[in-house]
């Protein structure tokens, strides 16, 4: 058996069709591929589709609030090149009035959080250092006392980045030795 070659997309069934569409276009940058009033695509590279969402139609009555320790899928995460094209995502759900559920410097991610209209997790985050310091920062005693991370502030962060300080101990833990080769994505 092999693995996959990549990821493709994900679909959501949702109440809330149309905001969903409308906040994932705006989050992504995403453009509509195709859209029904049942089913709708959505890419923001040159895939086909990156996402996908099943309209459920009006939900009837109340809508109860997700409860957080139910079972399925927790949050999706993707990952941006450098350290300022995460702060500039940050920015960018910021503008849309979208502030981040936890912020945390988990050692081999700086990774930002948010929830979408429907209550799904979405993890912005950027790679701090390479695959081997990652896996190898995952099997230390330091990451199995502490697998969640540090929160950090992406104001303070932000602030730091444009007056040109070094931010190094701002975005890994402190219980986290400084990869030989620098952060990955300066």
């Amino acid at each position: 058996m092999s693995a996959p070659s990549k990821f493709a997309h994900i679909v959501y069934r949702t109440h809330r069709y149309d905001e969903m569409i409308d906040w994932y276009v705006k989050v992504f940058d995403a453009k509509v591929q195709n859209r029904t009033d049942q089913l709708a695509f959505l890419t923001y590279d040159e895939e086909h589709h990156r996402f996908a969402f099943f309209n459920l139609g009006p939900l009837e009555g109340e809508e109860t609030p997700r409860d957080p320790q139910a079972s399925g899928v927790h949050h999706v995460a993707y990952t941006w090149d450098t350290i300022d094209d995460l702060l500039d995502q940050y920015k960018h759900m910021k503008s849309l009035g979208c502030a981040p559920t936890f912020c945390v410097r988990h050692g081999p991610t700086l990774s930002t959080y948010f929830d979408d209209p429907d209550g799904n997790g979405i993890e912005f985050q950027v790679d701090l250092v390479t695959v081997d310091e990652a896996n190898d920062f995952m099997l230390s005693d330091a990451f199995h006392q502490n697998p969640i991370g540090e929160v950090f502030d992406p104001e303070a962060l932000i602030e730091a980045r444009a007056a040109g300080k070094d931010v190094t101990e701002m975005v890994l833990r402190s219980d986290q030795d400084v990869p030989t080769g620098g952060i990955a994505a300066s």
